[in-house]
Order: C-alpha cells, then sequence, then structure tokens
C-alpha cells in the first residue's frame, strides 16, 4: 500500500481568485478539473453532479468565500443577502443537502464580524479556514474509524466517501491491521466502480467489486465483518441520509449479525430522516450511459430517488470529527428534542416488485396479480449484472402494455422502506433440496420483503436462455466499468429457504 492521497480526499482546491472543482464524472479516464471564477459555474457543477459528497461542502463553501472576496462596499446588508440568494440557489440544486445548514456558517461569521475591517476579505477568510480545517478533520475521522475496525478488517462499502475510505485503509497499514474492500457498484452513477474502487486499487488496497444487489449474498457468506459508508447529512436522533441503497445496506447488516459503522457531521437543526426532502432525479439519467441508451423504448416510467434514509437502530457507531458514538450516545449530544414517531411517506402508488424473469405465458396470472394486489404497476430493478430486468423483463411486460416502472437495484429498499411495495414475486430457476436457486439479488429481495412484512410468492422463472451484453460487473453496457488493480468478486446463484417463503 503507498500513502499516497486520494485526489477525491480534497476534490475542491482553492486559488485565491477563484477555485478548481474536480470533475468526478471524467473518473477514472482522467484526473480534470473545472476552473470556477463564477458562483454560477459551481451551481451547475452541483446540480450535474460533477462533484458530490465532500465536494459539494466545499464547493459551497469557496462559492461563499470568492462572492464575497468579489464584494467590496462597506454596506454588509446586500453582502448577507447575497449569500442568503447563493444559498438558495445550491439548495434548489440539490434538493436534500444541507446547503442551509451551511450557510447558517456565514449567519454566524456575520455575527462576529469586527467592525474595522473589510467585510468582504473576512468572512472569505473565515470560509477559506473552515474549509482547510474540515479536511484536516477528516484525516482525524479516518483514523478514529480504523482503529474501530476488526484485524482482519473485510469492508463492504457503498458510493464513494470522497477519499476517506482510502486514508481509513492506509491508518490500518500503520496500525498492522489487514485491511480489503467489497464496493458496489452503485448505479446509476457507478460510484462505486469508477470512484471507490478506482481509488483505492490506485492506493495499492485490495478491492472487489460487487454489483449493488449481491449485498445480501456476500453478507450471507461471511465475506464481511464491517460496513462502512459516508452521510450525507445526520440527524438529531441519530437518523443518517446517504445514496440511495444505504438503508438495505443497514437491513442486511443487522440481518447477519455485521457492524454498520457511519462517517457523520454535526446535524444542527435537522429533527430526524424523515423531515428532509429527499431528491428525485431525472429518469433519463438511469437510461443512458456513456451516451447510449440502455432500452429502446424512451417512454418507459422510471423512478431515480438519489438518497434513502436509514433509522439510528440499525447503526453500530457514528464517527465523527470529535469522536466515536453509539446511537444513544449521538443522540445525548445533539438531540434538542424528541423526534415524532415518523410516519411512512407515500405517493399513493402501489407496486408488484418483481424479482427473476417471468415465464413469457404468464402475462394474464401478472394482470390478476396487479388487481389482486390493488397495486398500480409493477416495479422492475435492472438485475444486474446481466441486466435481465433491462433486456428481458421490461421489453415483455412493455410489449404487452402492462404499466411498469424500472429502478436501479440498489433502490429496492427505498421503495419497501415507503410501503409502496404490495408483495414481491420471486421467480427462481430450479428446485433442490436447499431450497430455491435464484439469480443474483432474489437473496436481497427476499431478505427486504421479509423486513418489511411484505408478502413473496415464489414462482418458477422461463426457462429459455437469453442473451446479455454483461456477465458479471466488469462490464456495463459491454463497457469495461472496472478499474485496473481492482478483482471482481465471485458471485453464486442464491438459495431461496422454501421455509421461509
Amino acid at each position: 500500500m503507498n500513502s499516497v492521497q486520494s485526489p477525491l480526499f480534497e476534490p475542491v482546491l482553492w486559488e485565491g481568485g477563484g477555485f478548481r472543482i474536480l470533475n468526478e464524472i471524467s473518473l477514472p479516464e482522467q484526473i480534470q478539473y473545472i476552473s470556477v471564477k463564477d458562483a454560477s459555474q459551481a451551481i451547475d457543477a452541483v446540480r450535474e453532479m460533477k462533484t458530490r459528497a465532500f465536494g459539494q461542502v466545499l464547493t459551497f463553501l469557496y462559492s461563499g468565500a470568492l462572492l464575497a472576496q468579489n464584494y467590496h462596499a462597506k454596506e454588509i446588508p446586500p453582502l448577507r443577502e447575497s449569500i442568503d440568494q447563493l444559498t438558495h440557489e445550491f439548495c434548489r440544486a440539490r434538493p436534500t443537502f444541507d446547503f442551509r445548514g451551511l450557510g447558517q456558517y456565514f449567519d454566524e461569521w456575520f455575527e462576529k464580524l469586527p467592525g474595522n475591517v473589510s467585510a468582504g476579505e473576512w468572512i472569505s477568510e473565515r470560509a477559506c479556514d473552515f474549509a482547510a480545517q474540515i479536511v484536516r478533520a477528516r484525516g482525524a475521522r479516518a483514523k478514529r474509524a480504523a482503529e474501530l475496525l476488526p484485524d482482519p478488517a473485510r469492508v463492504l462499502t457503498h458510493c464513494n466517501m470522497s477519499g476517506e475510505l482510502l486514508a481509513i485503509a492506509q491508518h490500518c497499514a500503520t496500525m498492522s491491521k489487514d485491511f480489503a474492500a467489497i464496493a458496489t457498484e452503485t448505479r446509476p452513477y457507478l460510484q462505486g466502480a469508477r470512484l471507490t474502487a478506482w481509488e483505492l486499487a490506485r492506493g495499492g488496497v485490495r478491492v472487489s467489486l460487487i454489483p449493488d444487489c449481491a449485498i445480501a449474498q456476500v453478507m450471507a457468506r461471511g465475506e464481511v465483518n464491517a460496513v462502512v459508508v459516508g452521510s450525507d447529512r445526520a440527524a438529531q436522533n441519530g437518523d443518517i441520509i446517504n445514496k440511495v441503497g444505504t438503508y438495505p445496506l443497514a437491513v442486511m447488516a443487522k440481518r447477519y449479525g455485521v457492524p454498520f459503522h457511519v462517517l457523520v457531521q454535526d446535524p444542527r437543526s435537522l429533527v430526524q430522516g424523515s423531515d428532509v426532502p429527499i431528491e428525485e432525479r431525472p429518469g433519463a439519467e438511469l437510461l443512458s450511459f456513456q451516451g447510449r441508451q440502455l432500452i429502446a423504448d424512451a417512454s418507459i416510467a422510471v423512478r431515480y430517488p438519489a438518497f434513502d434514509v436509514t433509522p439510528a437502530p440499525l447503526i453500530t457507531y457514528f464517527i465523527g470529527f470529535d469522536g466515536v458514538y453509539t446511537p444513544e450516545s449521538f443522540r445525548r449530544k445533539y438531540q434538542q428534542q424528541r423526534a415524532p414517531a415518523p410516519s411512512p411517506i407515500k405517493d399513493g402508488s402501489k407496486y408488484l416488485l418483481v424479482y427473476g424473469i417471468p415465464p413469457l405465458d404468464q402475462r394474464d396470472h401478472l394482470v390478476s396479480a396487479l388487481k389482486a394486489e390493488r397495486a398500480s404497476r409493477f416495479l422492475i430493478p435492472e438485475m444486474r449484472p446481466h441486466m435481465w430486468g433491462v433486456h428481458a423483463v421490461a421489453p415483455a411486460l412493455l410489449e404487452h402494455n402492462l404499466p411498469m416502472t424500472l429502478i436501479s437495484d440498489n433502490m429496492i429498499g427505498f421503495f419497501f422502506a415507503r410501503d409502496e411495495i404490495s408483495k414481491l414475486y420471486l421467480y427462481y430457476s430450479r428446485l433442490d433440496p436447499q431450497g430455491a436457486s435464484g439469480i443474483c439479488g432474489s437473496l436481497l429481495a427476499l431478505e427486504l420483503a421479509r423486513a418489511h412484512g411484505v408478502p413473496v410468492e415464489l414462482l418458477a422463472s422461463d426457462s429459455v436462455k437469453r442473451l446479455s451484453i454483461d456477465s458479471d460487473v466488469s462490464t456495463f453496457m459491454g463497457r469495461n466499468i472496472c478499474p485496473s488493480g481492482a478483482s471482481i468478486f465471485p458471485l453464486e446463484s442464491e438459495v431461496i429457504p422454501l421455509g421461509v417463503v
């Protein structure tokens, strides 16, 4: 392992008269920076996912610093109004992220503003100093996380923690702890493959890649002894909001007895996770990859919730900038008022979740099932790595004009948590004394249904062999997504115990 820091650890760099944003969309093919001289460029970069996670924090702080630095009048109110408007525009760009909380730091600095200084220059310096403090604090937080991990550490992670997982691995090395990681590919932007697996392999860390739907399989096989994820936001009651797919990871960790650790920050005024609006991004972002369409019918319905909420009871330790907390000690430190019991959030829809490949002659049965379950649509995951949902299930349903919505595999838990799935139709390929064998992700779908009290119907799948250009997680739509130095975790067909269906 080498000691080279990931460029994602400090993805935005201040340069005095402006700043540079690491373009995360261009990784790993190119390490490319976007030069920012105006805050509108920064807002576009955030909206277009060219920077995310910690990059959004630095982008906001440096945008405020740039705006203040360019303000030379003596009057204070216009500058405060400009910062407030900047905060509003960032919130519009990514509504789930806590830009409003970051904006409150500027409010605090205005309250402390000395009377004999240039307001713009002073505020700009505070913002840049604060950004530098956070960068240093992330290094200390990574060391705390490393101290918490067992030896050997076999860590499962999701999405990307902006360089901090590599820092954790490097701290483990100094402690003589053996460290290896399994990264989910993290659809639809593939941050796990393009960013996490890339930066770990580049740093000399052993890392293997799995599809999002394989998390139950690797935990059931005992391949993981810790889960470590980041959080875009934390609430006073201990709920966390992170990249969609984090919640099912936590549910599976609880199911298989794997500690689930989260890197967090000060929750400020957020009382509970359900208070946060969950951003739904355009479905077109799920339906295309490097300029190619996933499915021929562009009119297909798609849902792309970008985040999900993980409740505090599913979390083992919160690893903060100032210490390590249990759910109880985290609440004692931060909770200012008791959070009301959250009620399930619904958009009025009820789905029948289909996992596996239904036989071609089951159209009438599926139509009857919609009526019987009072559901409005079928919910079809992509079913990586072969993309059976895209290549086989969705086209068959569309051919018969059956109502369906396509999602990525890591979004299944989001719909279970919101009580929007009325039944799981789980298709198996063969039966034997051990149970029913299904495609990758069958075990995850089953365990999520069980955890949420959703009935499961087990059915024989289509026996027709269908072609797929992807045979494992090394490729997506036939194009390589596995970075050099990373390996592909060997997956197996998943056994569904008949006694639990």
